[in-house]
């Protein structure tokens, strides 16, 4: 998977996926269900975020076994 352009000022869902390491369909997937911050804008059917934002939220999400979010196995570590 290719690193988006850090300097770009908009990010396609593809940037956004190659960003999270995830496929663009997860990434799709995620904005359906309301578990990332909406597109700053939408040009036909592409939408796009500004890279400090996906940064911004990506930093702040729950991570396995922190904070509210189950650990791989769905085992809480003792």
């Amino acid at each position: 998977m290719v690193s988006p352009d850090q300097e770009a000022e908009w990010w396609t869902t593809s940037d956004v996926a190659a960003y999270l390491g995830v496929k663009v369909s997860t990434v799709s997937n995620y904005r359906k269900r309301g578990q990332m911050p909406e597109p700053d804008m939408t040009i036909g059917r592409t939408h796009m975020w500004r890279p400090d934002r996906v940064r911004a939220w990506h930093k702040s999400r729950p991570r396995p076994g922190v904070g509210g979010r189950p650990p791989a196995g769905g085992l809480e570590p003792s």
